[in-house]
């Protein structure tokens, strides 16, 4: 019996040597033994400054990175504890009092107080931060009593925390130098590596090659499995797909339609078709911007507007850019705020009617003098003829214009279409020198931002192309101060219903965002919302913290045991068979 309780146990640690071993390796996809996720984009960062995001790739990120107060959930989007545990207000909807974890720390160590949230707040009002004014009605004024409460007090009824404010919560000891700076000064800030609260922090970015996040350290929820996540900006989206199908991405990101169909049907490849909460966009420019701000007199009149409408077909973008994956647009509000989103009742749409455009269009005097098939404005004689410029970063917005150029030159207008990237797209909109763009709007699951970002206050900030309409901001400013539901319902409604008629862009499309991932290398994915949700972060970061390798997956590490557990091995097994060989003396001698 003894001789079997050597060999048991020298084998059972064994098998516990090689059992971590194997969990090790399978969580081992580097030759450094880091747990890494490797991701393929295709749109680089503009910015790693969370008061200067603009784009996709620059939103991923700072969600990474940065934790809100409260987060939106993972089903519905409606707010759940973050850094903050829960809030609770007075019943006049005037003052909210908000209790943070205790032992909260920056990357760097250095601790995580109410004072933090209280200094992003105001900086941001201070600032007039425009991604994130939207959440800061009625003059709140914010209170830290202790290290772990936040007061928010307004001098009106707000609902401001049961949105929840999308404004990331900074550390006050890397951005108090730049109080009080200009804002040009404030989104200039490289702030790459980073200090922050998250799961990861941005620890390097190559422009036009990628970037590397690492674990954070102080990260105070359940740590990720992941050590690393590193992205790899790919050119096009064929060679991306291709590394996808190669092993070399674990997943890729803002896959065009006919690309993620494809790598869809590979072996170990899943897609993820996420449900639409972005909407393709033809904003038109009514100038304001500035100096350089010079876009064509005809695009003030709603007539030339509505004809544009009228002219483009936008169930053949749905078709033929976005293959099925996409309806045709209508309202500022996206089809994935269920709840908010106004679907324009089929007496009252716009319909794709070209020789409607064209009489329209005659009617109003804008007709061909010079036989070149372009109509020129009665008032200036200029041309009908729009520059715009398309985001080569936003999946089907080049496309999407080039059928629009078609659609305009039935009806006597002439298209200048101009693809270029999204930071690119950024100069034209602080500028102004432009007549359209085609480019994209996702926005909050509740509508106060999208509605607040077409106020005529947001003119040369967040608005498109400085469209001002009196009756959408009151409306705008009606639903802000709604405490109740259902009647704020109604004015969001209206408010969509006026701009719907008042044509400052065109909403072309509700497309679906595309995403596809190694299954064989990868699993635990948590999408967001629901289980057609994002797979990689946009709402929250919750997917990252509970991805972890495949037992097994090709890019692991071998199974082979490191020097330090193959000593210890050795010892264990000498020992079992010294004790054998002693056992066989012993019978032997006794023999």
């Amino acid at each position: 019996m003894r001789v079997r309780r050597w060999i048991g146990t020298a084998l059972a640690c064994f098998l516990l040597l090689l059992n971590v071993n194997l969990v090790a390796g399978a969580q081992s996809p580097s030759s450094s033994g880091d747990v890494v996720l490797r991701v393929g984009v295709v749109s680089d960062l503009i910015t790693a400054n969370p008061f200067a995001v603009s784009a996709g790739s620059d939103w991923t990120v700072a969600t990474t990175e940065y934790d809100m107060m409260l987060k939106f959930s993972n089903q519905d989007l409606s707010p759940v504890p973050s850094l903050a545990t829960g809030c609770t207000h007075t019943t006049d909807y005037m003052t909210w009092t908000c209790t943070l974890r205790k032992g909260l720390k920056w990357s760097d160590g250095v601790p995580l107080t109410s004072a933090d949230v209280a200094f992003s707040y105001r900086f941001i009002i201070d600032h007039k931060i425009p991604q994130y004014r939207s959440y800061f009605v009625s003059n709140p004024v914010f209170e830290t009593p202790n290290a772990t409460t936040l007061i928010w007090k307004a001098d009106a009824p707000t609902f401001a925390l049961n949105m929840p404010p999308w404004a990331y919560i900074v550390p006050e000891h890397i951005w108090s130098k730049y109080n009080g700076a200009d804002l040009k000064t404030i989104k200039a800030v490289p702030n790459v590596p980073t200090v922050a609260s998250g799961p990861f922090v941005l620890t390097s970015w190559k422009r036009g090659q990628g970037w590397t996040m690492t674990r954070n350290p102080n990260f105070w929820g359940t740590p990720p499995i992941v050590d690393r996540i590193e992205y790899s900006l790919y050119t096009n989206q064929e060679s991306m797909v291709q590394a996808l199908k190669n092993g070399e991405i674990d997943i890729a990101d803002g896959l065009t339609p006919g690309l993620f169909k494809s790598v869809s049907a590979s072996p170990n490849v899943t897609g993820q078709q996420v449900v639409s909460d972005w909407w393709l966009n033809l904003a038109f420019n009514f100038g304001g911007q500035g100096p350089n701000a010079d876009p064509l007199p005809a695009l003030h009149d709603l007539v030339v507007r509505k004809a544009i409408e009228m002219a483009i077909n936008k169930q053949a973008i749905v078709d033929k850019v976005y293959q099925g994956t996409a309806q045709p647009g209508d309202t500022i509000i996206r089809q994935a705020s269920t709840y908010w989103h106004l679907d324009i009742p089929a007496s009252q749409e716009i319909p794709y009617a070209p020789a409607g455009a064209i009489k329209l269009l005659t009617d109003a005097g804008y007709v061909d003098t010079n036989g070149d098939g372009i109509r020129e404005d009665p008032k200036t004689g200029q041309e009908l003829r729009l520059r715009i410029p398309a985001s080569q970063d936003t999946t089907g917005a080049v496309d999407s214009g080039q059928l629009i150029a078609g659609f305009l030159k039935v009806i006597g207008i002439a298209v200048d279409l101009q693809p270029v990237t999204d930071a690119k797209m950024n100069d034209f909109w602080a500028a102004g020198n432009f007549d359209a763009y085609i480019w994209y709007w996702s926005g909050d699951p509740d509508p106060n931002y999208q509605l607040f970002v077409f106020t005529s206050a947001q003119c040369g900030a967040w608005e498109d192309g400085c469209w001002k309409d009196p009756k959408f901001d009151a409306l705008y400013q009606a639903q802000s101060t709604t405490m109740g539901r259902a009647a704020r319902l109604k004015i969001v409604q209206q408010a969509q219903l006026e701009a719907y008629n008042q044509i400052p862009s065109v909403v072309l499309a509700y497309p679906s965002w595309l995403e596809a991932y190694r299954n064989d290398q990868f699993t635990g994915w948590t999408p967001a919302p629901g289980a057609k949700g994002y797979l990689l972060p946009t709402y929250n970061y919750d997917t990252l913290l509970s991805i972890h390798p495949v037992v097994g997956a090709s890019g692991s590490s071998s199974p082979s045991l490191p020097p330090a557990a193959w000593i210890v091995l050795v010892i264990v097994v000498a020992i079992a068979l010294a004790g054998v060989l002693r056992r066989r003396r012993t019978a032997d001698d006794e023999a």
